[in-house]
């Protein structure tokens, strides 16, 4: 037990050297973990950040350089070009031994940054090059896409910073953990010293022994404690310098931040004025300073813009420059006058030096300021070159409460030559833009002279073009100067302006008359005669005869201008030549036609009168007079209904024909005629069509008419009629002399008879066809023919087809105004019976012959309607039906219009004494309630009046019943009905 006590202290010595061992170690790498982060960021992140900062600064220097020589083409800006370009490589290439340490940064730098480098790169040298070629405002104009690209790179080098600070984040992080963990550490040795302190109070009361070694330990961990307090104290010592350099980091990227919002107030003004006001207070807040002032040399700055001054006189009476202040900000009111002959100090040393100048000042008291804290000021003067590096003036900088750093005299010295080029480049741009507008005004005024100009000669071009004669305007010597385009018809020339008038026109050459012609236009331009006028005519190449008619005359007053010119008008002739020997033709066509039979009639009547004839021969003479009396009155009906139908005033009755009764009707007379045999054929069911039925069979008599003329030698015509969907046609085929190929296009023209030995002596006047045209034209048809020589001919007419409708079971309407007749449909669809609607009161009868078993529930008549028949013969045919009889009317002369009808410009409504409501009731009324009793429903009008009407149609009447909007009729039933 006394052996175990004894070496109780040395086993408590051990362990208390253990733990303060073991806590000088933890110490110990704590410390050197703490110091190799912040190590690691001072020599790492730092660098890093100023070498991706020395980028930004590299391309500004660049562009800085590009600037000046794009604008002046000096190659002594291209300095810092060159400088910033070898800048630039070098700081990549120590940039890419960052970007292997940093994956991120690597992916920064390959995807955004470098593209937009290796862009920024291309496009100064590429800016270069147009410089040396002499393409400087090729240069110029690209300006803008520099300014882009540069755009491009600031947000790529955003994004390279940005990832940078992340960087230098992750690293104060890191330092910041190592600190944390020394802490820990700290406080686990303090509590292990406390735990050797608590065995050492053990030992000194067991071990009175061991008091030696107790205080040897006890030195030693006094000594190990003050080691770890010197090193707690290193730490946070690098901790105080780590948190400084990361605000000096800070500063400097606002200090960055600043400079690119300056550069970017440097471009985009459009006038001086915006430029000053934001670019200058830009500046200041750049460098951090208070005031600033902007003079220039009144000369130098009048020069700039281009010769133009607003200034009275840009000098003194002595010939001293006059130097103005044209922009001041941050100094008091009370400025010296804003325009001096002379200058004088620092002012004018830095005119002469071209060099930055510094002066240190006592302010006045208005800079003193409210607190009276302001003693001293620091002016900054920086001289503003021109393009041949002549002074145009000098910027003024004035700091209040800042003292100047080489750094800030250094970036200071940058922006403001940024600032001269800027500014130099702005007057330029004043200069131009002044220039600009007045070459505006100038062009403005160029082209409305110039659109006048244009106005009229296209309204002298566009009246001689749209003239019907053709024209020449010559000089005095007879030059062409100008011709229309109707008169290139009549020319054949190579060249049109400046030839010879009496050579350019050839045809004068093919002419009968042409020595005439041009004896007459010699003398007109020798001066023997104010004006000519010549008819003649020529054949054309392709074999046709032109007449032509030639007057010419002077172009103003020879007297005011002895040069004036002559003006030729050649006519066109021809159609007039052709109407004449129409006209010639018609009339003796006329006379032969009107002669002949009318002087068979008067011979005959003369031997009746004047001889003793017996009653065989007067008849027969009579029978001559009666026919030739005919042929008379068919002429004269010609020229009637044609005159008729050429002045629209031919009135056409539209019924439903059925095409082969009508055509057997005009057949039939033919059979008599012996010379030809009239064959029709024709399909065995009825083909109906729509038309005036008068005037059809006008035009199956004048085809078969000219059939039988122009057939002698043949002893036949054949009629065909054909159906064709929704058209029928009748051909008329003969098979005579057949129609010449030059006659074709002029067979529906009038008067027109094809001219030949073989139709000399056959008749007529050539006008059946020209009706028969006029005839189709109305009825929205259509007549054409085929024809081959000595084998005949075939005239085809092609009409609408008619569907005969059925009235059985619905409701018959008979009106001839389709929007009235829409109107009436509609309202009765309510009713769910269907509805036939007719414009005549000939398809109203057809309609009801078709009808089989089930009468028409309602006839609704208008009284005026499309056709030879009125309304009250379609009720004289119902009321004698044997069938039909029973059925209720309504007489329909007017409606009014339903609810949501409109009227429009092309559509007018008659107002008419029924209603729809009205109409609709009273035709339910005879339809459902009336017992099958006949009734006829009239408007409100005179009895009499019906009654009378009513009679003549022959139907009687058993009673009649007056309301105050309708009157009902009850006929009398037939006998034999029920």
């Amino acid at each position: 037990m006394n052996i175990l006590r004894s070496k109780m202290p040395i086993v408590y010595s051990a362990i208390i050297v253990c733990l303060v061992t073991m806590v000088s170690v933890s110490s110990f790498i704590a410390s050197a973990n703490t110091e190799a982060k912040l190590e690691n960021l001072v020599s790492g992140v730092i660098p890093l950040n100023n070498l991706a900062e020395h980028l930004l600064v590299d391309f500004i220097h660049m562009e800085t350089g590009l600037r000046g020589y794009e604008i002046s083409g000096d190659d002594k800006f291209l300095e810092p070009y060159h400088t910033g370009k070898a800048q630039l490589e070098l700081d990549l290439r120590e940039l890419s031994d960052y970007q292997q340490q940093y994956d991120r940064l690597d992916t920064v730098m390959t995807v955004e940054a470098l593209p937009s480098i290796r862009q920024l790169q291309d496009y100064y040298a590429g800016q270069l090059d147009l410089i040396r070629d002499g393409r400087r405002d090729t240069a110029l104009q690209s300006v803008s896409i520099g300014k882009t690209y540069m755009d491009r790179f600031r947000a790529a080098h955003g994004k390279v910073m940005d990832e940078i600070d992340q960087i230098a984040l992750d690293a104060h992080q890191s330092a910041h953990n190592a600190k944390r963990l020394a802490r820990i550490i700290l406080v686990i040795g303090g509590a292990a010293d406390a735990i050797a302190v608590i065995l050492s109070v053990i030992i000194f009361r067991r071990a009175a022994r061991a008091e030696k070694a107790l205080r040897h330990s006890e030195e030693t961990y006094r000594f190990m404690a003050e080691s770890l307090e010197t090193q707690n104290e290193e730490i946070i010592a690098q901790q105080e310098e780590q948190e400084s350099t990361l605000e000096k980091l800070s500063e400097r990227e606002r200090e960055l931040e600043a400079i690119t919002g300056y550069q970017e107030k440097l471009t985009g003004a459009t006038h001086l004025d915006a430029f000053l006001n934001t670019s200058v207070p830009a500046l200041l807040e750049t460098l951090q300073l208070d005031a600033a002032m902007l003079v220039v040399n009144k000369a130098a700055l009048d020069e700039a813009r281009g010769g133009h001054s607003d200034s009275d006189n840009p000098s003194d009476t002595a010939g001293n420059p006059l130097f103005e202040t044209i922009y001041a900000i941050g100094y008091p009111s009370s400025l010296p006058a804003s325009r001096q002959s002379e200058l004088y100090g620092t002012a004018r040393r830095v005119l002469l030096e071209k060099r930055m100048l510094e002066s240190v000042r006592n302010v006045s008291e208005q800079e003193r300021g409210f607190h009276l804290g302001i003693r001293q000021a620091a002016d900054y003067y920086f001289p503003l070159l021109n393009d041949r590096q002549e002074s145009l003036g000098f910027l003024l900088l004035t700091g209040y409460l800042t003292s100047s750093s080489n750094q800030k005299v250094r970036l200071a010295q940058g922006l403001i030559r940024q600032f001269g080029l800027a500014f130099m480049a702005q007057q330029t741009n004043e200069a131009r833009r002044r220039q600009s507008v007045k070459l505006e005004q100038l062009n403005e005024q160029l082209q409305q002279e110039k659109r006048m100009i244009e106005e009229q000669r296209d309204l002298i071009e566009n009246i001689l073009e749209s003239a019907h004669e053709g024209m020449i305007m010559c000089d005095r010597h007879g030059h062409i100067l100008f011709l229309n385009q109707r008169m290139k018809n009549f020319l054949d020339i190579s060249h049109e302006v400046g030839e010879s008038i009496v050579t350019a026109i050839r045809i004068w050459n093919d002419t009968p008359t042409s020595g005439q012609i041009l004896s007459s236009v010699e003398g007109l331009l020798r001066g023997r005669t104010d004006n000519i006028t010549e008819r003649f005519f020529y054949t054309t190449d392709d074999g046709q005869m032109r007449h032509v008619e030639l007057y010419a005359t002077k172009m103003g007053d020879s007297s005011k201008r002895p040069d004036s010119g002559f003006l030729f008008v050649v006519r066109d002739r021809t159609e007039e030549e052709k109407i004449d020997e129409m006209k010639n033709e018609f009339i003796s066509t006329v006379s032969h036609e009107l002669r002949t039979p009318l002087s068979s009639v008067l011979g005959f009547i003369e031997i009746m009168l004047h001889r003793q004839l017996t009653p065989e021969k007067q008849r027969k003479y009579l029978q001559t007079v009666y026919k030739e009396a005919g042929r008379l009155s068919t002429l004269i009906n010609d020229f009637l209904d044609l005159q008729r139908m050429e002045s629209g005033k031919q009135a056409y009755h539209f019924v439903p024909v059925e095409l082969g009764a009508l055509l057997r009707e005009v057949a039939e007379p033919w059979k008599a005629e012996q010379t030809h045999e009239i064959r029709l054929h024709r399909p065995e069911r009825e083909v109906w069509v729509r038309g005036d039925a008068d005037r059809l069979m006008q035009v199956a008599h004048n085809l078969i008419s000219n059939a039988v003329k122009y057939s002698p030698q043949a002893n036949r015509v054949d009629i065909t009629i054909r159906e064709n969907g929704s058209t029928v046609s009748f051909e008329v085929q003969d098979y005579g002399l057949g129609i010449p190929e030059e006659a074709k296009g002029s067979m529906f023209t009038k008067f027109f008879r094809v001219d030949n030995s073989d139709r000399r002596q056959i008749g007529g006047t050539g006008l059946g066809l020209s009706i028969v045209r006029e005839i189709m034209d109305a009825h929205q048809g259509s007549i054409h023919f085929e024809s081959t020589m000595g084998e005949g001919s075939v005239f085809t007419v092609t009409l609408n087809a008619y569907q005969v409708g059925n009235a059985e079971g619905s409701i018959l309407l008979l009106e001839d105004d389709d929007n009235a007749a829409k109107l009436i449909q509609v309202a009765l669809m309510k009713l769910q019976i269907p509805t036939i609607h007719v414009r005549s009161a000939e398809e109203g009868l057809l309609a009801l012959e078709r009808v089989d078993q089930y009468p028409p529930r309602l006839c609704i008549v208008d009284i005026h309607l499309k056709g030879p028949q009125s309304g009250w013969d379609f009720l004289t045919e119902l009321y004698r039906h044997p069938k039909f009889h029973r059925t209720p009317v309504i007489v329909s002369t007017a409606l009014e219009p339903p609810h949501d009808y409109y009227e429009k410009d092309s559509e007018k409504y008659l107002r008419k004494p029924f209603t729809v409501n009205k109409l609709l009731q009273v035709a339910e009324h005879l339809m459902f309630h009336n017992d099958r009793r006949p009734a006829y429903i009239f408007p409100p009008q005179d009895e009499s009046l019906i009654r009378s009407r009513l009679a003549q149609s022959g139907i009687e009447i058993e009673s009649i019943t007056t309301g105050s909007d309708h009157i009902q009729i009850e006929p009398t039933l037939k006998q034999g009905t029920v």
